[in-house]
């Protein structure tokens, strides 16, 4: 009788252990959001701007594209995030052969981006916004989406 009450427990207690492993590795499974690509543009007469974004749980990765008329033209990637309506990134670019480095900031407008500017700093080789709250949003350049795949 006690070898038949002890074998019941060890095998109630292994069932348990089961099922609370099963369960704690569902609930620690952290869901992971997709990658989502988005595309805007700006283009007006003869400038062009072009983001590409990736957003992977908040963080923003992508490329930025300046093609402005008889300015030279930069191409290069975006680090950032978006918080409270503004993705504020940093631009590593190639422009006439020197890599540079500096803080862009767009901020959402329904589905469009619009370009931020202010005063700048140069801290530590990279340019950076003095103060991220005084900074001015200009409807004249606006980036509309556009279908990625185009």
């Amino acid at each position: 009788m006690k070898i038949v009450s002890v074998f019941l427990i060890a095998i109630a207690c292994l069932i348990f252990s089961c099922n609370s492993q099963q369960q704690e590795s569902e609930n620690s499974k952290v869901p992971v959001q997709e990658k989502v690509a988005d595309c805007y543009h700006y283009i007006n007469n003869k400038d062009t701007i072009i983001l590409k974004t990736i957003n992977v749980n908040g963080f923003i990765t992508g490329t930025l594209i300046y093609n402005l008329y008889e300015k030279d033209k930069n191409r290069g990637t975006i680090q950032g995030a978006i918080k409270r309506g503004l993705l504020i990134a940093d631009y590593t670019f190639l422009s006439e052969g020197t890599k540079s480095i500096r803080q862009v900031a767009f901020k959402k407008d329904g589905e469009n981006f619009i370009e931020g500017y202010g005063d700048i700093e140069d801290k530590d080789g990279k340019t950076i916004f003095k103060n991220i709250d005084s900074l001015t949003f200009s409807s004249r350049v606006i980036l509309k989406p556009y279908d990625c795949e185009k």
